[in-house]
């Protein structure tokens, strides 16, 4: 959630947008024309201006490979956030409101891990990077790491000039391993990654595996029939890469919502549910993962000062701690925005029963 910090600190109101944006039949174009069309005229009732609007349809028509869904967001004439999602939203939403509603993204754009994932063969590697960040899409990092290119196949034969020529093969994609496991040490680094994938020829992998620093080695997972070679597919390399990306962001949420379940069940554990301690925890920086059951939240609505982190159920609170402006916001906006100033982090969920549709994991007690 930290990618969405410049969002919340700019001024209202906003404009939120999540469609159905898929371009997969004949007469898609039009479908989301009309859809669109649809949003409009709902933003429009709202109050929203049309600077704003018209920003947003410039975006909003654009085509999508495919099935998918747009995330917008626009304030004051300007597209601030336009994310392609994985899939279409649930429901259309078009909302006109003081703060950002981001909410439907962070339960729709799909993994968020920090990965790096490296194509070898034995004369280098195709390496890419991604921050996992949910306001930034696709690769932050790519590199081609090329080595020293010949000798690097064996030939057969006897003697000893053909015994040299192994060594020398040996030796050769020895180097450029090593040169692919220091960029990817050193990618594996920036990103705080939590997760390698590894495809490639046997030998290139292998050898790469051996250079890699002991970080890398922990996050390693292989991927065989992989190839840099001209015509292989492509494809089925990608899909296992996001297969294995959502296996992992599936783990990390289970043991989050699992986590939670313990936390709660223990006297003083750090885990609360409910509006009023899931508010004085974000109030006081006090929440490491907050946990929302989207629907069950509903229309409830929190008081909120400039700073959303201040953040109160009675505005008197607010007034009490000398915040001058005070203003309120639906729960589903305002508590989301609160986690994002405080570094907190937010999972959409429906694998855990939370009293009024919000709960959080503590920092401390």
């Amino acid at each position: 959630m930290s990618s969405l910090g410049e969002l919340i600190r700019e001024r209202g109101p906003f404009a939120s947008v999540y469609l159905d944006a898929s371009h997969d039949t004949e007469d898609a174009a039009k479908a989301v024309e009309l859809r669109w069309r649809g949003v409009r005229d709902d933003l429009a009732r709202q109050g929203a201006d049309e600077a704003t609007l018209d920003a947003l349809e410039a975006v909003a028509l654009a085509p999508v490979v495919g099935k998918g869904g747009r995330a917008l967001i626009a304030a004051h004439g300007a597209v601030l956030l336009d994310r392609v999602m994985p899939r279409p939203p649930a429901a259309t939403t078009a909302r006109w409101s003081d703060l950002p509603h981001v909410l439907p993204m962070v339960g729709s754009l799909g993994p968020t891990v920090p990965h790096v994932v490296v194509l070898a063969d034995r004369k280098g590697a195709d390496v890419h990077g991604y921050d996992g960040q949910v306001g930034r899409q696709g690769e932050v990092a790519a590199e081609e790491v090329r080595g020293e290119e010949h000798p690097v196949h064996k030939v057969r034969g006897g003697g000893w000039s053909h015994l040299r020529m192994q060594h020398s093969v040996e030796e050769t994609a020895k180097r450029n391993a090593a040169l692919v496991a220091e960029a990817v040490d050193k990618l594996v680094a920036e990103l705080n990654a939590e997760l390698l994938v590894l495809g490639g020829e046997l030998q290139a992998r292998t050898a790469v595996r051996d250079e890699l620093g002991a970080r890398s080695r922990e996050l390693l997972v292989e991927v065989e029939g992989a190839s840099l070679a001209d015509g292989s597919d492509d494809g089925a390399f990608d899909s296992a890469v996001q297969a294995l990306v959502a296996e992992h962001q599936f783990n990390q949420e289970n043991e989050l919502v699992e986590r939670f379940a313990t936390e709660s069940g223990r006297d003083g554990g750090l885990a609360v549910q409910g509006l009023e301690p899931v508010v004085e925890a974000l109030r006081e920086a006090n929440v490491a993962a907050l946990l929302v059951a989207d629907p069950a939240l509903g229309d409830r609505t929190v008081w909120a000062g400039d700073d959303p982190a201040l953040l109160a159920l009675r505005k008197s609170e607010l007034s009490g701690l000398g915040v001058e402006r005070v203003e309120e916001h639906r729960a589903d906006e305002v508590l989301p925005s609160a986690a994002v100033a405080t570094g907190a982090q937010v999972l959409v969920t429906d694998r855990a029963s939370l009293f009024e549709g919000v709960g959080a994991i503590l920092r401390h007690r």
